[in-house]
């Protein structure tokens, strides 16, 4: 399995802070992916950008399943609803 973490409802973090300035109640506690992987016996490594290649590889070498955990902030989608304005509060 490969993941990525960012923390919460990245894609309505996002969506809301373009769309209103901030986001709100999209924060969650995640588990530690890594650790609830390797109390199943599967192995498990927290990765970056720059150990991606070598962690995934070796992930997809060693037999069974693995979970490599990617840390990151995504900014997918734009508004598309605001046609280039900001909502007034209240709204």
């Amino acid at each position: 399995m490969a993941s990525t973490r960012d923390g919460g409802y990245g894609i309505l973090r996002e969506y809301m802070t373009d769309a209103f300035g901030e986001p709100t109640a999209t924060e969650l506690t995640r588990p530690d992916y890594v650790a609830l992987a390797e109390s199943f016996g599967v192995p498990g490594v927290l990765t970056s950008a720059g150990t991606l290649e070598a962690d995934l590889a070796k992930a997809l070498a060693t037999p069974g399943p693995s979970v490599v955990v990617l840390p990151a902030v995504l900014r997918m989608f734009a508004p598309t609803h605001l046609d280039g304005e900001r909502p007034e509060a209240g709204r």
